[in-house]
């Protein structure tokens, strides 16, 4: 399915037409959709499709309020839609070796990295439901951003060795040096880095320390909307403003921290013919 985009699509609708139900055309019932899956999907990719309308259920159940509701389902539908976009972009790769322009690929991975998702669902675990206006506001926006791009782009630089050992170079560390250089898109060969290309491995040790001042640079951003958010006379008046810019930053830093001893991470070492 990663190098389908038909496919994926296909099956990123039914996991939303599965999960919520509520302004969905599809004339078929949730068990009906789930049984027709399992003859088409094997047993691991149907369990998401199940535990996301066990999931959505229980929070409903739970009291998650109606505006939150709507919030959950939209981030949810915009980070599915983000993976199917990501296969399009592997496709144009393998096919054309078209690669996403840098700020495209920003965009589409801050959402694809799932930190918009889980600030909601933060919210509905501590109880949390803000006013629109406090949602909307810039520094607000701001600050979701930048952590989520924080998350992102430490996932793309630790996971760098392992998926350009893969060949997989739709990562923040492979896009640097294309968008810094275009004319270097068809030289960018991630095999001939690892074999030996020193050209190839000084342009990605550049883009490797480059990736890692624009991280360092958003997590000073974070500390900073931070500051400036419970400073604001407006928005540190909501009583749950504290509790909520709280849990946005602890993405950040919970991620940081999982990622230093999660086995995703760790560079299997080549093996020798």
């Amino acid at each position: 399915m990663s190098s389908d985009p038909t496919e994926a699509e296909s099956y990123c609708a039914l996991f939303l037409d599965i999960v919520f139900r509520h302004g969905r055309k599809s004339t078929k019932t949730r068990p009906e959709l789930l049984k027709e899956a399992k003859h088409k999907y094997s047993s691991s990719e149907v369990l998401p499709l199940r535990l996301g309308a066990e999931w959505w259920e229980d929070m409903k159940r739970d009291g998650m309020p109606i505006s939150q509701q709507a919030r959950f389902e939209a981030a949810a539908t915009e980070y599915v839609m983000a993976q199917v976009q990501t296969v399009r972009w592997n496709e144009q790769l393998a096919l054309k070796g078209k690669a996403p322009s840098l700020p495209d690929y920003i965009t589409v991975r801050r959402v694809a990295v799932g930190a918009p998702l889980c600030i909601v669902a933060s919210e509905y675990d501590l109880g949390i439901d803000l006013d629109i206006d406090i949602l909307l506001d810039p520094l607000v926006q701001a600050l979701q951003a930048a952590v989520s791009d924080h998350v992102a782009w430490i996932n793309d630089i630790l996971s760098f060795p392992k998926e350009l050992r893969l060949g997989e170079v739709l990562n923040l560390v492979c896009l640097l040096p294309i968008h810094n250089n275009p004319c270097a898109a068809s030289g960018l060969d991630p095999a001939a880095a690892l074999n030996g290309n020193e050209g190839g491995r000084s342009s990605f040790g550049a883009a490797a320390c480059r990736a890692w001042e624009m991280t360092a640079s958003r997590h000073e951003e974070c500390v900073g909307l931070a500051s400036r958010i419970m400073d604001s006379p407006h928005l540190s008046a909501n009583p749950n403003m504290e509790d909520s810019v709280r849990a946005i930053c602890s993405i950040a830093a919970g991620n940081w921290a999982w990622s230093l001893k999660c086995n995703r991470y760790i560079d299997p070492p080549a093996t020798s013919e």
